[in-house]
């Protein structure tokens, strides 16, 4: 019974929701244009209030100066500092709806992905308009930029804004281009063994700093590899990711992995996720970060 009553309360405040929505002023002018799940969807012309949902485009979305249209955010949106004053509505995979409408937003931009479809259908019943992305590699991250800046009328920011992306990449990529290539094992997570395979931007990053993946012929983004593969391979370092919520494990605790003689040797480094794992303005100090790690010589 009291399962029921909740329920009806939560229709309830939907159906109020989208009754104000509805009564809201409309916004005339409309962008067309297909997202990343395909479909052929308008969106308001240089939105206001947006909830934006991926740490990454919320990055964008500040580097392109429209942070004051940001209405509300995710708990994994931190970048840049000044976000954090955003209100958070939660989860960025399966948001809560009533969080995300609690912000008024005239946008929700999410990853788009079958975590979220739920969430499209939802926001798209409510007549929400909703931009669902992907942001997986460069070229995702080139067109994100570009279609964001067509959409807030900041085009020539945007345009801006990828050039110099391109710069600082092409900087990494001179300053290491003769330089031995450092084979490395990027360590993902453990247990299992989880690494970056050539279905993931890092691998590309990887190379542009001086490294070779030693699992780039993998075609996964994040493939499970064994310790015998591991060691077969023979990496030259590994690279453990800070997260945020801590360190993994050191390589050397782990059962079994004192037979990788990079191990063995203390040829571990860790590397920084929050700079790394986040496909957005910050990539080229990334790869920056990441030469250093990989040739402590170079000189800039």
């Amino acid at each position: 019974m009291a399962y029921r009553f909740a329920e009806r309360s939560t229709i309830a405040l939907l159906g109020v929701i989208l009754l104000l929505h509805a009564l809201a002023p409309s916004i005339a002018a409309q962008v067309r244009l297909t997202d990343d799940l395909g479909r052929d969807i308008s969106l308001p012309d240089a939105p206001t209030r947006i909830v934006s949902l991926v740490p990454a485009i919320t990055e964008v979305l500040y580097a392109l100066g429209a942070g004051g249209s940001v209405a509300g955010r995710s708990t994994w949106d931190d970048q840049p500092p000044e976000v954090r004053s955003v209100p958070s509505v939660g989860d960025a995979l399966r948001p809560d709806a009533e969080s995300v409408i609690a912000r008024n937003p005239d946008l929700v931009i999410l990853y788009a992905g079958s975590d979220n479809a739920r969430s499209v259908d939802q926001f798209e019943r409510l007549d929400i308009a909703v931009l669902a992305i992907r942001i997986d590699d460069l070229d995702d991250l080139q067109r994100n930029v570009l279609r964001l800046g067509d959409l807030l009328g900041r085009k020539s920011t945007a345009e801006s804004l990828w050039a110099s992306i391109e710069f600082d990449l092409a900087e990494v990529a001179r300053a290491t281009r003769d330089l031995p290539r450092t084979r490395v094992y990027y360590d993902v997570a453990w247990p299992p063994a989880i690494t970056v395979g050539a279905g993931s931007y890092l691998d590309t990053l990887v190379s542009i700093a001086g490294g070779e993946n030693v699992f780039g012929d993998l075609a996964a983004p994040s493939p499970q590899v064994s310790l015998e593969a591991i060691v077969v391979r023979s990496p030259q370092l590994i690279l453990v990711p800070i997260m945020p919520d801590g360190m993994p494990a050191d390589p050397a605790t782990r059962p079994g992995w004192a037979v990788i003689p990079s191990v063995r040797d203390g040829r571990v480094r860790s590397v920084d996720a929050g700079l790394l794992h986040r496909l957005g303005p910050r990539i080229g100090k990334a790869a920056r970060a990441l030469a250093e790690v990989l040739h402590p010589e170079l000189q800039w």
